[in-house]
């Protein structure tokens, strides 16, 4: 799991970088305030549980392989539903792209990330460290 976690912080850190950019180069002179706004606070949240998918690929050695997995997928799914659907509908205007229809995948996005931190504040409650073995 190691692979795949850190993979995948490093393809949306990435993309965090890039999309960061974009918006302050290029959306912030062509995209009205609130637009800009939005696309600003998707970035921060990809940003945000970017850094928490790089924890976790530490972290899942020494927790719960299960729950490991869970506040993966369930961070995973709130970086695209969340953020990747703010990106498109803020810059609806400017791309001319119609994906109104996505805006209905925030708050889906918003839920899953609160459920990923309900997990890991369950994973904490719960935490019982192995007992290492000592060879002589």
């Amino acid at each position: 799991m190691t692979k795949t976690y850190l993979t995948t912080a490093g393809i949306s850190g990435f993309l965090t970088v890039l999309l960061g950019a974009l918006g302050s180069h290029l959306l912030a002179k062509n995209l009205d305030p609130q637009h800009y706004n939005a696309f600003h606070i998707a970035n921060q949240y990809q940003f945000f549980h970017t850094i928490a998918l790089l924890a976790l690929a530490h972290l899942h050695r020494i927790i719960n392989a299960t729950l490991s997995k869970v506040i993966y997928t369930l961070f995973v799914v709130g970086i695209v539903f969340f953020s990747f659907s703010i990106y498109l509908t803020s810059t609806m205007d400017y791309t001319h792209l119609s994906v109104g229809f996505l805006s209905f995948l925030a708050p889906i996005g918003g839920t899953s990330f609160m459920l990923g931190w309900l997990v890991i504040l369950w994973t904490g409650i719960t935490y019982k460290p192995k007992k290492k073995s000592r060879t002589h």
